[in-house]
């Protein structure tokens, strides 16, 4: 398998002919379509990226933040069809993050209503924003598709470079 360098190397080049390829297939190839797709490209490739159930250089760079990704670390296998799986990596991570960014919601709410004595009910405000959530990405086709091309793209890329590289040392 490639480095974290390597497959660093790998994001950034790659991201350039995504990008290419963003303009060339999109059906509505604007400049800030394509920042968004290259951006969360580069984001997925660097900071969510099929290692991150290893103590690799990708759950490094969350920092502290790194604690959130200790459940995936934990019990994704490293190389299953959850963490490097062509399409299903990727989305695997997203969902994965999506949750992640939902129990922190849910309980900064909780936190809130406890130390102002409110009464907020978490769970169906909660319900409400993912409502919301999924109401904006059928009203923004096109920067849905940009997110999560960008995101499932690098994740396939990250793959790829690994079945490329084991397959070429079995190989020669």
């Amino acid at each position: 398998m490639p480095n974290a360098q390597t497959h660093d190397i790998i994001t950034l080049v790659t991201a350039a002919g995504a990008n290419l390829v963003y303009f060339k297939l999109s059906p509505d190839p604007k400049p800030s379509m394509a920042v968004l797709f290259t951006a969360t490209y580069l984001f997925a490739g660097y900071a969510c990226a099929g290692d991150l159930d290893l103590n690799s250089k990708e759950y490094q760079r969350w920092g502290p933040l790194r604690i959130l990704w200790w459940p995936y670390k934990t019990f994704i296998p490293h190389r299953s069809w959850m963490s490097h799986g062509l399409i299903l990596g990727g989305l695997v991570r997203l969902c994965y993050l999506a949750v992640i960014c939902a129990l922190i919601f849910v309980g900064g709410l909780s936190c809130y209503a406890w130390l102002t004595h409110h009464s907020v009910d978490s769970l169906a405000v909660t319900k409400d924003r993912w409502f919301s959530l999924v109401g904006l990405m059928k009203a923004r086709p096109y920067e849905t598709t940009a997110l999560l091309g960008g995101f499932i793209l690098a994740g396939t890329t990250h793959s790829l470079a690994d079945i490329i590289s084991t397959w070429y040392k079995r190989r020669f």
